[in-house]
């Protein structure tokens, strides 16, 4: 079954051929061609590159098309095929398979209409057709449509050979020896699970030099699980794992890792389901560190923060306050450290009070007083950020929050609440905001089915202007999450009509995937790392 769809997905479009179409001669070509820089292996290539009339033509798969930055579409009902110039991307396929290429074949030429960035090109008048081969539609790539409508750096040199570049963004495949599962990078280093002979490990290696893996860590025999749970913070890798024969019976161990490769002591902060222990929350910024701590599974958050080496204990609130969010009296299964955000001195955080059991509230830690205030109830996701000045909001504290479905707006001088958008009570949530007036949101449409994500610009007019929407179908196993302050939308499957799998978004940045992702995402700084289907790891440059 697997391979049925990805014939199908690979071969895109085309009609079966009549039994009287035109056949030409063409072969293989006898010097190197490279594509953004990656050689393509012809020898064992089932779509090679081919030869006519002096002329290369590459095949129209599915990834060869998007990894050059083309969409592609089929109409049937009028034998249309239809190439644009578009921002979408993939990493590079090889399509290598266990044949070996002859030197000459033979080629159809096809007869079907042909449309190229919205022009319909007379395909009878075109000195080089597009061509059939191996049931793939072949593409000339002459000056006028390499360069002038697809906007590629194409030259032909007799040693280096016939050199493409596309102006779409690229990913990078990257070896990684011996990897299993999610990888993780500071920048120097990558560090990802692997297999050591009988051994579970976590390796180490150097970003400039990937071919010699450090092994810092084996799990223990008596690892519930074989695979570590790695965190990035502040450019700092931690990694979690079990320890235990039984969920129930099983201890979670947090372990940091250092500059020169050595771990920190393993720490236990809970036992399962929350039944001794501590759980710590911590978030940085700007030189200051704010701790929560959980000393049992019903008790209050604990606070105290640190700047210029010195710790200091915040008073406790009355109630007992736990960090969290819920919503509709539901709770969201969110890393704590989404409900805290560092904004100058002060300290924001959403709450539950496990006494009344009501939905989170949003709540504020002014460091220079050491004072904790209650801002606004009913808070699930928000973003803080600095307002724009004028005569009534000098330099104000802006505060964009979610409030059982609609998009709120809070003034912190005048303590001003406005709407922004109602989407219903169970149809919107705030996901993640980048910069000082884009925000990105989440919510589902009628059916639960499908997930729009929008983004959000303007908030300085107080009415906001949408500048973007992204559709994806939940039944295909959409997942999104916000990553160095940039949201990520992935998905297992193709949704019917839509071929986006990966999408990035953040301030300047627009990265746009036709690869599917098996939940590996990973953004540090610039620099965006994901694993394929198969489990190859790529990267992409998320500046260039």
């Amino acid at each position: 079954m697997k391979k049925i769809l990805l014939t199908l997905m690979m071969i895109l479009i085309f009609p079966a051929l009549p039994v009287w179409a035109e056949e030409v001669k063409v072969e293989l070509p006898d010097f190197p061609v490279t594509f953004n820089g990656v050689e393509i292996e012809n020898k064992n290539r089932e779509f090679p590159l081919i030869v006519y009339n002096d002329i290369t033509y590459i095949p129209m798969t599915y990834y060869d098309c998007r990894y050059l930055g083309l969409g592609t579409d089929w109409n049937s009902e009028t034998s249309t095929l239809s190439i644009e110039k578009t921002t979408v991307t993939c990493a590079y396929r090889d399509y290598q398979w266990t044949k070996r290429n002859w030197g000459k074949y033979k080629a159809t030429v096809s007869d079907f209409n042909l449309v190229v960035n919205g022009k319909k090109i007379d395909v009878a008048a075109e000195e080089y057709p597009l061509l059939t081969f191996r049931d793939v539609t072949y593409f000339p790539l002459t000056w006028r449509f390499a360069v002038e409508e697809f906007g590629w750096d194409y030259a032909f040199d007799k040693k280096a050979g016939l050199m493409l570049n596309s102006d779409n963004m690229h990913a990078e495949k990257i070896s990684l020896p011996h990897a299993v599962g999610k990888v993780v990078t500071d920048g120097k280093y990558y560090y990802y699970n692997g297999d050591k002979g009988e051994d579970h490990v976590v390796y180490r290696l150097a970003v400039d030099d990937t071919s010699s893996p450090e092994v810092i860590f084996t799990y223990p025999d008596s690892g519930m699980s074989r695979r570590v749970n790695f965190i990035e913070a502040d450019g700092e890798i931690y990694f979690e794992y079990y320890v235990g024969g039984s969920p129930v019976m099983s201890t979670k161990y947090s372990r940091k890792i250092l500059p020169d490769g050595t771990l920190t002591e393993e720490k236990a902060p809970y036992y399962s389901y929350g039944n001794h222990g501590t759980s710590e929350v911590v978030a940085r910024e700007n030189g200051l560190v704010i701790r929560g701590e959980h000393p049992y599974f019903d008790s209050a958050t604990e606070f105290s923060y640190e700047k210029d080496g010195v710790t200091t204990e915040v008073n406790a609130l009355e109630g007992r306050i736990r960090i969290g969010q819920k919503r509709n009296g539901q709770k969201l299964s969110v890393d704590d450290k989404e409900c805290i955000k560092i904004f100058g001195d002060k300290v924001y955080y959403t709450a539950v009070d496990l006494n009344t059991n009501e939905d989170s509230a949003l709540y504020c830690l002014d460091t220079k007083t050491g004072k904790t205030t209650k801002l606004l109830d009913g808070v699930c996701g928000f973003y803080v950020y600095k307002g724009w000045v004028d005569e009534a909001e000098a330099d104000s504290t802006m505060i964009i929050y979610d409030q059982n479905g609609h998009l709120m707006r809070y003034t912190e001088l005048n303590q001003d609440v406005r709407m922004i958008e109602n989407q219903g009570e169970d149809g919107l949530i705030l996901k993640a905001a980048v910069g000082d007036y884009t925000l990105y949101t989440v919510q589902k449409t009628i059916g639960g089915d499908r997930t729009v994500v929008k983004t959000f610009d303007c908030y300085a007019s107080g009415y906001g202007s949408i500048t973007g929407v992204v559709l994806m179908d939940t039944r295909t196993g959409t997942y999104h999450e916000v990553l160095d302050d940039r949201l990520c939308v992935y998905t297992a499957g193709e949704a019917a009509g839509e071929e986006l799998r990966l999408l990035v978004v953040g301030e300047g940045t627009r990265y746009y995937a036709a690869d599917t992702v098996d939940g590996g995402v990973y953004v540090y700084g610039d620099t965006l790392l994901y694993s394929l289907a198969d489990g190859t790891v790529v990267k992409v440059n998320l500046a260039q």
